[in-house]
């Protein structure tokens, strides 16, 4: 689990985006990008390691979902900017 994760449920709690700082192994360096919290688990059932979702916007209207493990994100800091899970299929869980 990464320090800020908890900046990630709270994100996920109030729809807003993240300014997601990680490390971008095919470009050998870190990335900032403006991100939409997807889903925190393990999508591999053969690995002990949980990942993090995020969906990726880009300027160009270019978009891809990011799955990355704890250890390629440096920073997550909630941004102000709002998100209607609608418009991302993004289902919501009971987390409690």
């Amino acid at each position: 689990m990464h320090n800020d994760h908890d900046i990630f449920i709270q994100a996920i709690k109030s729809s807003k985006k993240i300014l997601l700082t990680y490390y971008e192994e095919e470009l050998n360096l870190y990335l900032t990008r403006l991100c939409i919290p997807m889903d925190y688990g393990n999508p591999d059932s053969k690995s002990d390691s949980d990942y993090y979702s995020f969906w990726v916007e880009y300027a160009q209207k270019d978009e891809r979902r990011l799955s990355l493990h704890a250890s390629q994100i440096k920073y997550m800091n909630l941004s102000d900017e709002i998100f209607n899970p609608e418009d991302y299929k993004i289902p919501q869980k009971d987390n409690n």
